[in-house]
């Protein structure tokens, strides 16, 4: 296998392993469960203004900016294709999930000796309420905002950690110390565990999946009630009156926070793996990466033109800061989805949605930052490196943006590495991919 393959399926199965992966000695669950979740990672990452993104608006936050609640919305909108390679297919989560609610169908009625037991259940996780603009709404209990903020806390704490036992176990050098180092780096992530538990985590899973049976019989009030949901987190923003449904993400400041205690991964040919999972390697031949590491031109999603790099490269080192953030959508409640006793109709037979319109549901988003490759660059390389820093040009290598315009902007500003002695750097946040939740066969009907 070329060099150029290694390295680019070392990075997805680094980060795959982080996310759906746990230390057997750490007594700890997964982050996510690869059951029922997905990693999709860009051949290119999408480079993200931090301004675009900073002190959204929220209920919490009326002094924030609808304009960059509006853009994270629309930063996890897009529905991925079922494969491991970030591929959009055109549709958008909120739009198809407002088809799903208000378009169901064949519903049964609610049965009355369910109906008491269920609202007492709601009542544990959420109360009406009214917004600033005295409209009625949903709020989330002081238990469910707690229980949903430590179960956040975990998942990053976790997910750094796994990724920190990773690099440790692929480094000869330090592999021999990860007793010791480890038990100091498991402090946190069984502190947050610790702390979920607290927060009420064993009682919420217990409602919830009371709720859930008690909505197999109330399949009518089950959706009734994500209609009602669905319009008390519409969001009006701009002078055009658009409007949005309001998506949260942890931490709050994943924009702008220093990075200074973010994971990080470090390496070189020595730690470049030769044997891969299968996610990995169906990753690399969507993404075509035995063609080679620079990619030339179009976007995130395919380069109009790949190369490898020469044989004469040497000691290629890469390095980058990376971090897990979770994505809440209040609006959104995917127990419908497992629910027995409706359909859309026209709109869609039975398996539609996950079987084509929505397989996928991004989750968490997996960004980077202050991604640096260094090598004993080869002139061929060494060329395609200036045209790469000198921002005219858009440019990858691997996984990742290093020239081009930012994704999921309204300016038209550019973006581009810059030039160091040994290599290049780019300081702004990538999106190298999505968790996502995989969608269970739906409509029924």
């Amino acid at each position: 296998m070329a060099l150029d393959e290694r390295i680019a399926l070392t990075l997805y199965d680094r980060i795959y392993q982080a996310i759906s992966g746990s230390d057997p000695a750490a007594g700890l669950p997964s982050a996510f469960d690869s059951a029922t979740t997905a990693f999709v990672m860009a051949q290119r990452g999408m480079v993200l203004k931090a301004a675009d993104y900073h002190n959204p608006w929220s209920p919490g936050n009326t002094e924030g900016s609808k304009e960059a609640a509006g853009n994270i919305a629309s930063l996890v909108d897009d529905i991925p294709g079922p494969g491991p390679v970030y591929a959009p297919i055109g549709g958008k989560v909120s739009d198809v999930y407002r088809k799903i609610v208000k378009g169901v169908q064949d519903l049964e009625p609610p049965r009355p000796d369910l109906e008491a037991q269920r609202e007492e259940l709601k009542k544990v996780l959420e109360v009406e309420g009214k917004d600033e603009m005295n409209n009625l709404t949903l709020k989330p209990t002081a238990l469910a905002v707690a229980e949903q903020k430590a179960a956040d806390n975990y998942t990053i704490a976790y997910t750094g950690y796994v990724g920190t036992f990773l690099k440790m176990q692929a480094d000869p050098a330090f592999k021999p110390m990860w007793p010791m180092l480890g038990a100091q780096a498991l402090r946190e992530p069984k502190r947050a565990f610790a702390d979920w538990a607290a927060a009420g985590r064993d009682q919420v899973e217990s409602v919830k999946a009371q709720l859930a049976v008690l909505n197999t019989g109330q399949v009518a009030r089950a959706f009734a009630d994500a209609q009602f949901r669905l319009n008390a987190f519409e969001t009006v923003v701009g002078a055009e009156q658009d409007t949005f449904l309001r998506t949260s993400m942890t931490p709050s400041d994943w924009a702008s926070a220093d990075a200074s205690t973010w994971p990080s991964y470090h390496f070189n040919e020595s730690t470049y793996a030769s044997e891969f999972t299968t996610e990995a390697n169906a990753w690399g031949g969507g993404a075509n990466v035995q063609a080679g590491l620079w990619s030339f031109g179009a976007d995130v999603t395919h380069a109009d033109s790949r190369q490898a790099m020469s044989q004469d490269t040497t000691n290629i080192g890469v390095s980058f800061k990376w971090r897990v953030c979770p994505v809440s959508r209040k609006w959104m409640d995917a127990s419908l989805f497992k629910l027995p006793h409706w359909s859309l109709g026209s709109l869609g037979g039975p398996g539609m949605i996950s079987g084509g319109l929505m397989p996928l549901i991004p989750i968490a988003l997996v960004i980077v930052r202050d991604v640096e490759v260094i090598a004993n660059w080869s002139h061929q390389d060494s060329e395609k490196l200036t045209e790469a820093t000198s921002g005219s040009a858009s440019v990858g290598w691997g996984p990742f943006a290093v020239s081009g315009h930012y994704s999921h902007s309204s300016t038209s500003d550019r973006f581009s590495a810059k030039a160091s002695d040994e290599g290049f750097n780019v300081a702004d946040i990538q999106v190298l991919g999505f968790v996502c939740l995989r969608v269970p066969p739906c409509p029924p009907m």
